[in-house]
């Protein structure tokens, strides 16, 4: 009994849960903006239907969907560079269920004595040289540059804020990377009570990403919610 109990925690403790170990990112290539999936180093073709939003918004002016406007090329979604200050994308990645057996695309109403349920959000935003970089585009769960990245240097400091329902989030964890080079311990830096933090930019592309927990909204189909969002931006070299 006790060495089934213990391979049974195993089980569990090696499932690797599809909605926590992918997110989605947004890069700038050469005349288009690329939508990535996964981690990097190890990313994969995003579903172009769990993909509801990919918008460019200008520096005051109308927001435009790019939805329309997506192709496939080289494992990610792409759609036509536009002229925009932030692109910002949404990604519903769906219900999961745990069970002794892993994780299950599907809800707790399927399975109701599921270890675990929950409801997989994504959000990420993209920034571009110009003016309108810093505003805020409304995402439940969002990074908000409160500096333009664009006019500081390698090794200066960028603050941003970390927002949840229109609210600064405190107690969040900010991971920085490139969307490059996968790493087995990431760098984080906490947030202080106002939702802020300083991250020291690196020359090239930055990611940032954070995740939040939150009790289910559709509590019949998951019982709780796992938001996602990353920031993008690349400065010179």
């Amino acid at each position: 009994m006790i060495i089934k109990r213990i391979a049974m925690a195993a089980v569990l403790a090696a499932a690797i849960h599809p909605a926590q170990a992918h997110d989605i990112w947004l890069t700038a290539g050469p005349g288009r903006v690329e939508v990535h999936y996964g981690h990097p180093a190890d990313a994969s073709l995003p579903d172009k239907a769990r993909l509801f939003e990919l918008t460019a918004i200008p520096a005051g002016g109308k927001a435009v969907s790019l939805l329309d406007q997506i192709g496939t090329g080289d494992g990610m979604l792409t759609a036509a560079a536009p002229k925009a200050a932030v692109v910002a994308a949404r990604y519903d990645n769906g219900f999961w269920a745990q069970t002794t057996q892993g994780f299950r695309n599907t809800n707790r109403r399927n399975l109701p004595d599921a270890l675990k349920s929950m409801w997989s959000q994504k959000f990420a935003k993209l920034l571009l040289p110009g003016d309108g970089v810093t505003q805020v585009v409304g995402h439940r769960l969002e990074i908000v540059p409160l500096a333009d990245p664009f006019r500081l240097k390698p090794g200066e400091k960028l603050k941003v804020r970390v927002d949840y329902a229109g609210k600064p989030l405190a107690g969040a964890e900010v991971e920085i990377g490139n969307g490059k080079t996968k790493e087995d311990k990431p760098r984080k830096i906490a947030v202080d009570a106002n939702g802020s933090a300083d991250v020291v930019l690196a020359a090239g592309q930055t990611v940032l990403t954070v995740v939040h927990r939150v009790p289910g909204s559709v509590p019949d189909l998951a019982a709780e919610d796992m938001l996602a969002a990353t920031l993008a931006f690349a400065t010179a070299p």
